[in-house]
């Protein structure tokens, strides 16, 4: 049994998706608040169908803040996958390697689209991510951290091998 899309809200200040949980019984919700350098964060589980104002509660309540702009190396938090995946497309980029490819040659058991490259770029550039002026030692490292950070660690160890060649 499926997962149920109850609530896909992006306005310019905040980020609420809703999923209703069948076989749990419960209602999981993911919520990104904007604010002035950074974003509120929370993943939360409900036995009702939660408002959106309960959510912003909630969120707050967890007092999880995400610097923001994301940057290559910053700590994972749960909020960071799209940056995470906008810094590793720059840095494709510059170093004129294709990101789809070589996500696929890392995850050979899963199809990655370059739509959903395209929507991840889109909301890390919601969340606001630095922009990667030249894929320097110290850039590219970090930027691999950042995949480790968020547990993609084939994607991470197959760049580093590209790069070692």
């Amino acid at each position: 049994m499926m997962s149920n899309l109850l609530m896909d809200e992006l306005t310019d200040n905040h980020s609420v998706t809703v999923v209703q949980d069948p076989r749990r019984e419960e209602y999981v919700a993911e919520v990104f608040i904007k604010d002035n350098g950074f974003l509120w964060y929370a993943v939360l589980r409900y036995g009702f169908q939660p408002t959106l104002a309960r959510l912003f509660q909630d969120t707050y309540a967890l007092n999880c803040k995400s610097p923001r702009p994301y940057m290559p190396g910053q700590a994972c938090d749960g909020s960071i996958t799209s940056p995470v995946f906008h810094l590793y497309n720059q840095l494709c980029t510059h170093l004129e390697l294709d990101p789809i490819t070589l996500y696929n040659e890392a995850y050979d058991d899963h199809v990655f689209t370059c739509d959903q490259l395209n929507e991840n770029i889109a909301f890390a550039e919601w969340q606001e991510v630095e922009t990667i002026r030249q894929a320097d030692a110290d850039t590219v490292a970090k930027v691999i951290e950042s995949i480790h950070e968020v547990n993609m660690h084939q994607l991470a160890n197959l760049l580093e091998e590209k790069l070692s060649l």
